[in-house]
């Protein structure tokens, strides 16, 4: 049953940016491939699931599912009322907490499967598998969208900076001093350690890297779209690392799969 919803009631603005702004930005890129009117869509870490939200209510997807290994997919309701007044979640909207390297239904495979600044916290080691895992769940028409800002290497690469506005701070600090810093800056021990989880949880993917096991886990890559900031880098963070990767701040790949899936060796 579909119910009304006015964006003009929201009041925050990074629930306007995912609601709105996100699914507009992913619809843009599908478009030139097919319309998501009618297509079933997984949204891969999902969070509060704000996104999927957006894309079940505004986009005329057929399904849309959103799974993450944390909780926060809990609060979409609650949000969803607070911002949208809406009673209760569309009935095209599924939400399911799964376990890592598992899906909520094995066999389920969708027209769409996108995931936003998510890659950057899979574990390093596992990165390859999960696109694999993402490979057997998309249609061989179907397609994967991938977003991931800001990149570790990059100037704001620890998730950290409006609190410790120290631009590759994380590169160059040693790491006790860091945690001392961001301790000083934020004094709610539940906050507090909200961050320092977030900051523990980044891998060291970069851009490269990212397309390269996009490609083994069975992908062609339609289109790769990076962008880079010009800050000047510290001397002693450049002597160590590669500029390339010092620049490069986010990535963004849109992909499909070729005709066979890519042989798992592990």
């Amino acid at each position: 049953m579909s119910q009304a919803f006015d964006p003009a009631t929201i009041t925050d603005g990074v629930y306007r940016s995912k609601f709105i702004d996100l699914p507009n930005i992913i619809n843009d890129w599908v478009s030139p491939y097919f319309s998501l009117a009618g297509a079933t869509v997984l949204d891969f870490g999902c969070g509060e699931a704000t996104t999927a939200l957006g894309m079940a209510l505004r986009m005329q997807v057929a399904r849309v599912v959103g799974v993450d290994i944390g909780s926060e997919l809990t609060q979409c309701g609650a949000l969803a009322r607070r911002e949208l007044g809406l009673e209760s979640l569309p009935d095209n909207l599924t939400l399911a907490r799964i376990e890592v390297g598992s899906m909520h239904d094995e066999s389920e495979q969708f027209d769409l499967i996108y995931s936003w600044s998510v890659f950057e916290h899979v574990r390093q080691d596992l990165t390859l598998d999960a696109l694999r895992m993402l490979r057997r769940h998309v249609r061989p028409e179907g397609l994967l969208f991938i977003q991931v800002t800001p990149l570790y290497y990059s100037s704001e690469g620890s998730h950290l900076i409006t609190k410790v506005p120290e631009r590759w701070g994380h590169l160059y600090y040693q790491d006790s001093e860091y945690m001392r810093m961001l301790s000083e800056a934020v004094t709610d021990k539940n906050e507090l350690e909200g961050y320092v989880s977030t900051y523990r949880t980044l891998n060291r993917m970069t851009a490269p890297r990212l397309a390269r096991e996009v490609q083994e886990a069975g992908f062609e890559i339609l289109r790769d779209f990076r962008t880079y900031d010009e800050y000047p880098i510290p001397p002693e963070v450049e002597a160590v690392y590669q500029t390339d990767a010092l620049r490069t701040e986010q990535i963004v790949l849109l992909a499909h799969p070729v005709s066979a899936p890519a042989p798992d060796n592990g």
